[in-house]
């Protein structure tokens, strides 16, 4: 839990607090919209004009403008303690390794825009390892693969240029085609 997360969450508590001589503090509680976001507060919309709030919330949320958000305050003390619909970031942040374990089910990642892996490496360790796209397409600058058993393919149409050299070795060869084979080149090798 961050520094600053801690000191806005006991600022709410004291805020929510009763005044010692009873009178009442005219607490104001609701939803909002933010209007700007200014360094690490952000302006919420309000009846008497914008209010100025910390953020508070238990999770680590880059507010965006327009933002619904739910806060407290009252005169100049507001905070932003929840997210009713909004469009911003969420960070989580760890100094160490993260585990996502979910030992007697499944874990789920799911977007709309796409999803994003970075790494010096990764890697996928399966069983059995299922890919499903509409698309692939595949930028490398070397491919290596090592595979012990059949490499099995079915395609409609295959095209394959090469720029340099193609090299094919195989303990024996067996190519057909059910109609024409055109083979063209400077000169033709056999044997």
């Amino acid at each position: 839990m961050s520094t600053a997360f801690t000191n806005a969450h006991l600022a709410v508590h004291e805020l929510l607090r009763e005044s010692p001589d009873g009178r009442d503090r005219h607490l104001s509680f609701g939803p909002s919209t933010v209007l700007a976001i200014e360094d690490r507060d952000v302006l919420l919309a309000s009846a008497d004009g914008p209010k100025r709030a910390r953020m508070a919330m238990a999770q680590s949320y880059r507010p965006a403008v327009g933002d619904e958000v739910l806060a407290v305050g009252r005169g100049e003390e507001w905070f932003v303690i929840g997210l009713l619909s909004g469009s911003g970031e969420t960070m989580l942040t760890a100094p160490g390794d993260v585990t996502i374990a979910a030992p007697m089910g499944r874990v789920q990642v799911l977007a709309r825009d796409g999803i994003v892996l970075k790494g010096g490496l990764v890697t996928i360790l399966a069983e059995k390892l299922e890919l499903t796209a509409g698309h692939l397409f595949e930028r490398l600058s070397t491919l290596t693969q090592w595979v012990s058993g059949a490499v099995q393919r079915r395609l409609g149409r295959e095209r394959t240029h090469v720029e340099g050299d193609s090299d094919l070795k195989a303990g024996r060869i067996v190519q057909i085609a059910d109609a024409d084979v055109t083979i063209d080149g400077q000169r033709i090798n056999l044997g």
